[in-house]
């Protein structure tokens, strides 16, 4: 049967790492399954999926599993991509979005599903195009980030499945996220055949996820390449600027920095913003003020920090104190009555007064505790992530220096987990990560 009219005109939708690029111009895109699938390929799903969809039979058209297909979406919006990157698993200036045309499915070696093929128990596959009907299209071309349950998102998520193998230019276009990853992209492709490359269309298929408060030109949560970035900008202006206010700097040093924070937590202009600031996430029950020494006194009571010499306890402890100041400033949030909302990108958003911090407050700081100190800072929730978001444990590794490193940044994740839901912080878990980590560190 032919595509029924009403459908005729849609597009569906594969996105991939820029890293896979160079596979994709070699061998076009391949089912996980197919002989030439790279070893090396970047995946950006987790981990759980891929072995529910090694294993989910398909029922229809050539049948097999559905790793022996290509898959693509029928919406332009991806629940699963808006997961990786809450999940800061990935930058979306490092996605390309392939287009489609929907005349694939009348392809012989082409079957879709009524739903995602993540779940356990298998969705319905169908092979005749006229059964498009049965699709979910409401929650298909929903433009909206949220879901109203797991079903919904699930029906979203209803797939299309080449047998095996597409070369790149059946793609109608390529998207990307900037004109710098446009260059990056023909770079790469030099004279290679490969579709057009444009930037996504927002009215009629959007797909990136971007933050509403920078006019929608930055992503809506950053991820680890544009983490570190910034990092290491605040780590050189550091490096420059350094002693630059040695003789009006209201710290002499670190030491003084913490004698200071003990005696009177708001005696920075970044920690004075934090004090009795609220906020509208349900797990913080106390001011950002009061949650922050919370952190401070549960790390002094930790195993973890009494084992550490007097140094690392030190930049640790100041970074129990400083974790939260993305946070602010508090003018941030007047438009929310006050509160301070959910923000997974306040780590790093701290990044900036860290820098103002080390370079006009305290008058001397080395660059080696600097970056540590702002590496805890910058890196807090990371730990944590790993353990309960699903944050990916390789970028631990990218991260850190040294067991020693490892070992702070586990001391302020536990504090500040604890601090928060004491048993959110799984030990088992905890302990075999940290093994995993040492072990890596150590080969």
């Amino acid at each position: 049967m032919p595509i029924p009219a009403e459908h005729a005109h849609r597009y569906v939708y594969h996105f991939s790492h820029i890293d896979n690029l160079p596979g994709l111009l070699q061998h076009g895109f391949l089912a996980n399954n197919h002989a030439q699938f790279p070893i090396k390929h970047r995946s950006i799903a987790a981990e759980g999926i891929q072995g529910r969809r090694a294993q989910m039979k398909v029922s229809c058209g050539p049948k097999g599993c559905v790793h022996d297909y290509v898959p693509f979406y029928f919406g332009s919006v991806s629940p699963m991509l808006l997961g990786v990157v809450n999940a800061k698993n990935v930058d979306q200036y490092d996605i390309l979005y392939f287009e489609f045309p929907i005349a694939l499915i009348e392809r012989a070696d082409a079957i879709f599903t009524g739903a995602s093929a993540n779940t356990t128990v298998a969705p319905n596959f169908y092979h005749d195009p006229a059964d498009l009907a049965q699709l979910d299209w409401a929650a298909i071309d929903s433009k909206k980030w949220g879901n109203p349950d797991e079903d919904y998102r699930h029906r979203r998520m209803a797939e299309l499945l080449i047998h095996g193998q597409l070369p790149v230019t059946a793609a109608a276009r390529c998207i990307v996220w900037s004109k710098e990853t446009k260059k990056r992209v023909e770079a790469i492709v030099g004279t290679k055949p490969f579709p057009p490359i444009e930037f996504q269309d927002p009215w009629n298929r959007p797909h990136w996820f971007t933050n509403f408060a920078s006019g929608g030109k930055s992503s809506v949560v950053k991820g680890p390449g544009e983490i570190a970035n910034i990092f290491e900008a605040a780590c050189a202006y550091v490096e420059e600027h350094g002693g630059d206010h040695v003789d009006t700097a209201e710290f002499k040093n670190l030491r003084r920095l913490r004698e200071g924070l003990r005696a009177d937590f708001g005696c920075l202009p970044h920690t004075a913003e934090l004090v009795e600031l609220r906020s509208e996430n349900g797990v913080h029950k106390r001011t950002v003020d009061v949650h922050t020494k919370e952190v401070v006194a549960r790390l002094l009571a930790l195993d973890e920090y009494n084992s550490l010499d007097e140094k690392k306890q030190m930049l640790i402890e100041i970074a129990a104190y400083l974790h939260d100041i993305g946070k602010g400033p508090r003018s941030r949030w007047d438009g929310n009555g006050g509160l301070q909302k959910v923000d997974p990108d306040h780590p790093v958003g701290a990044m900036p007064m860290m820098a103002e911090i080390l370079t006009k407050h305290v008058g001397s700081v080395s660059l080696p505790s600097a970056r540590r100190l702002m590496k805890l800072v910058c890196y807090h929730d990371l730990v944590g992530d790993v353990l309960g978001q699903g944050r990916d444990e390789q970028q631990i590794l990218d991260v850190v220096d040294d067991v020693a490193e490892l070992d702070m940044l586990f001391a302020i994740a536990k504090a500040d987990v604890s601090a928060l839901v004491p048993h959110w912080w799984d030990e088992d878990k905890a302990d075999m990560l940290y093994r995993r980590c040492v072990k890596a560190i150590e080969e």
